[in-house]
């Protein structure tokens, strides 16, 4: 699975809706900014932002692929990009309320900074703005 390189500091990749896919992306995302020369504060929660986000992702894609894309952002932060083609969102799980399926995104609404979707001509992208610690994201880059 090949990723793509449009510009300095940002990846993207496309990648089949399997389980599979969820740990390779999990690993390239956090290899990838390092690269950039970002010292992670703690990898861990940008582990956790993508498996949720890609899981989704895999979930509903109905067979299709998966879009990822990964940006520095503001100083000390990047975006996480997650496209699928299923053109619903689904909000996540009320707390306390019973169920199986939610939860992660209660997680990354504690773990972002911020968190959003928008909808595609075909499908949907969920967004995270994650802090990722000390510097090399530089400053000149907006959300």
């Amino acid at each position: 699975m090949p990723s793509i390189r449009t510009e300095p500091r940002q990846v993207s990749w496309v990648v089949p809706s399997r389980d599979e896919a969820v740990g390779y992306v999990r690993h390239r995302t956090v290899a990838e900014i390092r690269a950039w020369g970002v010292e992670l504060a703690d990898p861990l929660e940008v582990e956790l932002v993508v498996t949720e986000l890609v899981t989704n992702a895999v979930l509903h894609a109905g067979g299709q692929v998966v879009g990822i894309g990964v940006r520095a952002a503001k100083a000390g932060a990047v975006v996480i990009r997650v496209s699928d083609s299923h053109p619903g969102f689904f909000g996540g799980r009320v707390s306390g309320e019973p169920g199986e399926h939610g939860r992660g995104l209660v997680m990354v609404r504690r773990l972002a900074r911020s968190w959003w979707w928008e909808p595609l001509a075909e499908g949907k992208v969920v967004c995270a703005l994650v802090g990722v610690g000390g510097g090399g994201c530089g400053g000149d880059e907006d959300e």
